[in-house]
């Protein structure tokens, strides 16, 4: 057909078929697709095929086409996109733009009991749908404001459990992606002619291909895509992470230190609840984490501590060690410390609460005291975690980097000293026994040390290797 008719344009996606160009080529080039599509099984009904025309030209494009009986229209939806009229493409978006708002006042229904589940429906699916529209409308931004007036009047609010007046003012915190400490929510009404644009530069190879009619070859496509698709993402990530400094710059000292901080914790966010995998978080659980990830308070905060009967704040519960909250984060992490390597070689190589040495080991210490002095033991000890034959001690730390001692420190400087400080008391012991240590130091927002984030991309690998999975995924 292309070869037979070159003056038309002729973009096929699977069994969907158009042809753009003069009717009189039109009409050429469809009795030839009756004549050779039914030899190939493709059989043509071009009364339910539609012509897109100018008002103007619909007359004469009708008569030069009136033996097929065309539906006739100054606008249509064509591969989930639309073609033609502007005024007639608003009558036609206009539904699915009450839909999706009507999918977000869904979603937060489902967010008062199930916050994490609609937060990962919201981010996951029903604004992927938006945003394939956006890519293939040009000048879509004002369609959009609707959704955005439902996102940030009904879901944020019910997602952080708080009033819309509450919230308005991180709006421009929740938009930006969670690896710029946001929460990856967008303003529909202010990304539909970037997405537009990018799609055109995405796609530039394709629609050369299409009007010259020159092969296209998919190689060179793929690679092209590829680039267009890196440039994109780099141009954003330029353009949020300025964003980010600027919100930083205008922020409290302490509120610009959680949001640089929450660059690198936020994978919980990102992560798909799943009961199988455990990633699933109660509302509780998952409202507080959001909460404190923006700098609010969780709901409902107990007036008194139920340990030592102070004033109960969130600082408080970050360092009070009679309530039991500081030791109960500590197991928490080396309970899911132990599974993880359990799962990675066998359970039989890993232990808890490993002897480093005994009082016996320090006879000196023994005679010049009364008191024998105390024994050393780790938290988890995972034989041939680093090397084959060797022993390896991990010991937990989970540390509060806020705290008012360390409001003027760097906070990987703060986490790099507690390491110091776990590998000045038991090092030397656990090297004397040919055994590695390494100390697992954590934020409590989830920001590792260096010694445990190369403990994790260890264990990453090996559970990689076990699972027969890619490290990526692991």
């Amino acid at each position: 057909l292309r070869s037979a008719v070159p003056t038309l344009v002729q973009p096929w996606y699977a069994d969907d078929a158009a042809m753009v160009g003069p009717p009189r080529e039109i009409a050429k080039a469809f009795r030839l697709l009756q004549v050779w599509g039914p030899q190939r099984g493709y059989y043509p009904e071009p009364e339910k095929s539609v012509l897109v025309v100018a008002p103007e030209w619909a007359e004469a494009a009708e008569l030069e086409l009136r033996e097929f009986q065309f539906q006739y229209r100054s606008g249509s939806r064509y591969l989930g996109g639309w073609i033609g009229d502007r005024g007639a493409r608003a009558e036609w978006l206009e539904p699915q733009i009450q839909q999706w708002i009507g999918g977000i006042d869904r979603l937060a229904q489902v967010a008062k009991r199930y916050p994490q589940t609609a937060y990962a429906g919201m981010t996951r699916s029903l604004q992927g749908e938006w945003q394939f529209i956006q890519r293939v409308l040009p000048d879509a931004d004002g369609a959009f404001a609707p959704v955005e007036a439902a996102i940030a009047s009904t879901f944020i609010p019910a997602l952080l459990d708080d009033t819309k007046e509450a919230v308005t003012g991180l709006r421009e915190l929740i938009r930006l992606p969670v690896r710029h400490s946001g929460l990856g929510l967008p303003n529909p009404g202010e990304t539909a002619s970037d997405s537009h644009l990018t799609s055109q530069l995405v796609t530039e190879s394709l629609t050369k291909s299409l009007l010259a009619g020159t092969p296209l070859g998919a190689a060179a496509y793929s690679t092209a895509a590829a680039t267009g698709q890196k440039t994109w993402r780099a141009v954003r990530e330029k353009v949020d992470g300025a964003t980010l400094l600027e919100l930083c710059a205008k922020a409290a000292p302490t509120d610009a230190r959680r949001m640089q901080r929450s660059t690198d914790t936020g994978s919980w966010l990102t992560t798909t609840p799943d009961y199988q995998n455990g990633t699933v978080l109660s509302a509780e659980e998952f409202r507080d984490s959001l909460r404190l990830r923006l700098g609010l308070d969780p709901v409902a905060l107990p007036h008194r501590c139920d340990g030592c009967e102070q004033r109960f704040t969130v600082e408080h519960a970050m360092c009070c060690k009679k309530g039991g909250l500081v030791t109960l984060r500590h197991n928490d992490v080396m309970a899911e410390w132990h599974h993880l390597c359990a799962l990675a070689l066998t359970p039989s190589v890993v232990s808890d609460e490993p002897l480093i040495n005994t009082g016996r080991d320090n006879r000196e210490e023994m005679r010049q005291s009364a008191e024998p002095p105390k024994e050393l033991r780790g938290d988890v000890s995972v034989h041939g975690f680093w090397a084959k034959g060797q022993t390896a001690i991990f010991d937990i730390r989970v540390t509060d980097v806020d705290a008012r001692s360390y409001r003027s420190t760097d906070t990987k400087k703060v986490l790099r000293r507690h390491e110091e400080e776990k590998k000045k008391l038991y090092n030397d012991a656990c090297l004397a026994r040919r055994r590695s240590f390494t100390p697992l130091v954590f934020s409590v927002d989830g920001l590792r040390g260096q010694e445990c984030e190369a403990a994790s991309k260890r264990l990453a690998s090996l559970l990689a290797a076990k699972w027969s999975r890619t490290y990526s995924e692991v």
